[in-house]
């Protein structure tokens, strides 16, 4: 099973929650394919079993080049349908964004299989336990 972790970090919080979930799903046996979101396709979206992706939290939205990706992937919508999707955010406080990036998965049809990890900076500690709990439910639902 491939699954695909994309994701914008500037200040490499994000990234570090990036590098859990993907060691995660490397323990389960998954195939894991990392890319910065500026660098993703639609078509990365669709080779996957699941998708991952992980945005900071910017004024309780998504990055520029994560909203980007999902404009593109907005036109691959049927085919995205049903796919296995999650999502996780560093933030340095406030944590607004769970509810706005969760619909943004869902919008592009991908079917959210875990709340939206969140982490006020570097994951750490309940952090690291829920980037598992969304590696193991990605691969529970892509089988």
């Amino acid at each position: 099973m491939k699954v695909l972790v994309t994701y914008y970090s500037k200040s490499g919080n994000t990234a570090a929650m990036a590098k859990v979930l993907s060691g995660a799903l490397e323990q389960r046996g998954a195939e894991v394919v990392q890319k910065e979101a500026g660098q993703t396709t639609p078509e990365d979206l669709l080779s996957a079993d699941a998708v991952a992706v992980g945005s900071p939290d910017y004024f309780s939205y998504v990055a520029g080049q994560v909203k980007t990706l999902f404009d593109e992937a907005l036109s691959e919508k049927s085919k995205l349908s049903g796919k296995p999707g999650g999502c996780f955010s560093s933030h340095g406080g406030g944590a607004r964004i769970k509810e706005p990036f969760e619909h943004l998965v869902e919008a592009v049809g991908l079917k959210l299989v875990a709340p939206c990890v969140l982490s006020h900076d570097a994951p750490a500690g309940k952090t690291v336990d829920e980037l598992h709990s969304l590696a193991a439910a990605l691969c529970d639902a892509a089988g």
